[in-house]
């Protein structure tokens, strides 16, 4: 990943190397396509989504993308797939876009986006 420096969306994505930006461009489909009155910002070096309130963030690391739920302790997990012991958030972790459950990933962000 290149260094990031900017505040903008645009900068954000910029700052991908190829593969981690085929992952998050996936994953921001899926969520303005699961929680469309949602907007996107830059916050803490991240992708940010969120309504009133941040309702998650993707995160890329450098072998990995993150989709972090902030209240993903309270969503219903039919697969076991979500990660993390906080009181609260959770995440997905992908490698690849193809790891990416279209159904799932999608089902969970329309029920974060409920819970904001």
């Amino acid at each position: 990943m290149k260094p990031y420096k900017g505040k903008e969306v645009e900068g954000y994505l910029a700052s991908l190397d190829k593969d981690k930006l085929q992952i998050v461009q996936e994953l921001r489909k899926l969520i303005r396509e699961a929680i469309p009155e949602s907007r996107e910002a830059t916050k803490w070096g991240t992708l940010v989504f969120e309504k009133d309130k941040i309702i998650g963030a993707i995160m890329a690391h450098k072998n990995q993308v993150n989709l972090q739920l902030w209240r993903g302790a309270e969503l219903t997990d039919k697969e076991g797939r979500l990660i993390g012991d906080t009181e609260s958030m959770r995440h997905l972790t992908f490698i690849k876009s193809s790891d990416i459950k279209r159904g799932y990933v999608k089902g969970l962000l329309k029920e974060a986006g409920k819970l904001e």
